[in-house]
């Protein structure tokens, strides 16, 4: 089975055509590829397919074979593959996901903007002794602002799993452990659910970034600073759209033979 990998500021893909996955278990397949002794090794797999309603339609699994309504960094991987493969001709598309319809404008180093939509906050929970600020960037999001070395120094693989698979949050969640820079940067460190810990996340980039910006943090315009590189994030306020600007490079390509 054919496959190309690629990664937005570290965050992972395996692509792969739909004709050679075409009547296999999707979930399975997943899992084998994305395990990272035995596989190929990703944080997912991404499949472009059909779609009535836009140029593509955007078909993403987590690392553990679950589906996720939406992925920041693979929806930037997979415009710049469909456009270097001429599956799209032009530079502003639209890709439908489990989140709906997100507009793409491509740059030629193949970096992207992308139109995430308008952020929906909800409550403010205590868990673990942390207050997450809850943030639906289409998929769900946790937020909670700490110092710096409370940041750096946290074991996210003993505290990511309690919170994302707490009761609270019924479909799981993704948690971000955020400190703030300056008005203009934030850092961010991820437990991203159906994954666990990875360098980098587009959508939970753009939730630590509005959540900041709507308790007063930071300013509209803003970096998000992660293990595996930087991902920009502008938003206006209020019902304003939020827009999400980052790199999407190639690894490699190859047979699975798994």
């Amino acid at each position: 089975m054919r496959f190309i990998k690629m990664h937005g500021a570290g965050n992972d893909f395996v692509i792969l055509d739909p004709k050679e996955v075409e009547g296999l278990d999707l979930r399975d397949l997943t899992r084998r590829i994305c395990e990272r002794h035995f596989g190929v090794g990703a944080d997912g797999i991404l499949v472009p397919a059909l779609s009535k309603s836009a140029d593509l339609k955007m078909i993403y699994l987590n690392s553990d074979g679950s589906p996720s309504e939406m992925c920041g960094n693979g929806i930037r991987c997979l415009a710049r593959y469909a456009r270097d493969r001429g599956l799209v001709s032009e530079d502003a598309i639209t890709i439908e996901t489990g989140a709906g319809i997100k507009k793409i404008t491509l740059h030629g180093d193949g970096s992207s903007r992308v139109d995430m939509g308008s952020p929906e906050f909800g409550p403010e929970v205590e868990l673990y002794g942390f207050s997450f600020l809850c943030v639906s960037m289409g998929n769900p999001h946790a937020v909670t602002f700490l110092s710096e070395e409370e940041v750096e120094r946290l074991d996210l693989r003993s505290v990511g799993p309690r919170v994302e698979k707490n009761p609270f949050f019924p479909g799981g969640t993704n948690v971000e452990f955020v400190y703030v820079l300056d008005t203009r940067n934030v850092r961010m460190r991820i437990w991203e659910r159906g994954a666990g810990e990875t360098l980098a996340s587009g959508s939970g980039s753009c939730a630590a970034a509005v959540a900041a910006i709507k308790r007063g943090l930071a300013e509209g315009s803003l970096d998000v600073r992660l293990d595996g590189g930087v991902v920009g994030v502008e938003w206006a306020g209020g019902k304003e759209p939020v827009y999400m600007s980052g790199p999407a490079e190639y690894i490699c390509e190859g047979n699975f033979l798994g």
